[in-house]
């Protein structure tokens, strides 16, 4: 198929709305909501905080050393702030210039990567297409709007996954580990699928490169126990908060939890987080492959697993994608599976974001839902394979 060259132009013009956009909703200083808000607190002050020996990790430090700070830096793993240093050293403006750009050519990798394994034969056209396509989606304009650092974890589960390469598969993992809450099931389920020495070879690297940030916030606090005591009592702020019962919250029990308002033990999380992890190995084993039936298993379990926002429903591009234009591997519960997918990434009632007000994250989630259970009956009833084919 001949896919015109003018989508290299569209997404272009949708570069520049979005950018435009982005330049005029900036979040104002201390606020938590606005353009790059995400980016300032998670990614430029905490790297700031770290230069100047400040725990980003301990809620009051890190608010007291930026008035502007408008949220508490999140429970990533150290090694994303290891990552951030480079933006740390500059000024605001010019780390969140680079930023737009790195985002940018991100979005070109995460597209060129999922259209080489699709359709190849749309060159960049395709590619282009694509990226356009997800930035005028719910998730990429809430990723790219906000400055969150969404699509290295995508692109590393994605190699992780896929690589044969045992050095570059273990680097993706560990840059799925940025985000604890995508890191942990994807562990889970590479070790589902076969895949256990990247899964070994993404910790150690992760911990290789966390181990200095580790060291330097143990000296900052005092101890080792003290930043463990700090990202703890971070975690609880977090959980207890707004936060809690967010409209953004997409996952299984920030949508049961926000609607019935209640908080939920830590008991009751393991288990859903369990019982999800349970059914994403079991269809991964039974699928047999690794291929983008086996990311969307990935995909939807990790986002109703665990603490998600509508910018980490990237992860699905690849499955999404693939099932819109490579064929019925589901056969009838293809277009179900992928509609439902769509549907929750082009939800015109999820969050509107940026001052627009409140949205219905809780349809999104039940659309998520409602793709799982396609996706289910779909590999239960097109194979009756039990063991995993990708080599470790």
């Amino acid at each position: 198929m001949n896919v015109p060259r003018w989508m290299a132009l569209l997404f272009l013009l949708v570069l520049a709305l979005a950018t435009v956009r982005l330049i005029t909703t900036l979040a104002d200083p201390g606020s938590d909501d606005g353009g790059y808000a995400d980016f300032r607190d998670t990614i430029h002050a905490p790297a700031v905080a770290l230069l100047d020996g400040v725990n980003p990790y301990d809620v009051a430090s890190y608010r007291a050393s930026d008035p502007d700070i408008g949220q508490a830096f999140p429970v990533y793993s150290p090694h994303h702030l290891l990552l951030s240093l480079p933006f740390g050293v500059l000024p605001r403006t010019a780390a969140g210039t680079l930023w737009w750009a790195l985002n940018a050519v991100l979005l070109l990798a995460v597209s060129g990567f999922v259209m080489g394994r699709v359709r190849p034969d749309w060159g960049l056209a395709g590619v282009a297409g694509l990226a356009a396509g997800t930035l005028l989606s719910n998730p990429g304009r809430f990723n790219f709007l906000t400055g969150q650092a969404t699509l290295p974890v995508v692109l590393g589960t994605y190699v992780g996954f896929t690589s044969s390469n045992r050095w570059l598969a273990g680097a993706g993992t560990a840059l799925a580990l940025i985000k604890p809450q995508v890191g942990l099931p994807v562990l889970v389920l590479l070790i589902a699928c076969g895949r256990w020495r990247v899964a070994l070879d993404g910790t150690w690297m992760a911990a290789a490169a966390s181990l200095p940030i580790v060291i330097s916030l143990s000296i900052t606090e005092g101890s080792f126990g003290g930043l463990i005591g700090a990202m703890r009592d971070n975690l609880d702020t977090s959980l207890s908060g707004d936060e809690a019962f967010s409209s953004y919250r997409i996952d299984l029990l920030g949508m049961i939890g926000r609607e019935t308002d209640r908080q939920f033990s830590t008991v009751v999380i393991v288990l859903v987080f369990a019982a999800l992890m349970g059914l994403g190995a079991w269809l991964i084993r039974r699928w047999g492959r690794v291929d983008a039936i086996a990311l969307a298993v990935v995909g939807l379990t990790t986002l109703l697993g665990l603490f998600h926002l509508p910018y980490d429903e990237l992860i699905l591009v690849w499955p999404i994608t693939a099932l819109v234009l490579a064929g019925g591997v589901l056969g009838p519960w293809r277009w179900w599976t992928a509609g439902w997918m769509l549907a929750a990434a082009f939800n015109p009632l999820t969050v509107r974001f940026l001052r627009i007000g409140r949205g219905l994250d809780t349809v999104t989630s039940l659309f998520l839902i409602l793709a799982l259970v396609g996706l289910t009956i779909g590999i239960v009833g097109r194979t009756n394979r039990t063991t995993p084919v990708a080599p470790a």
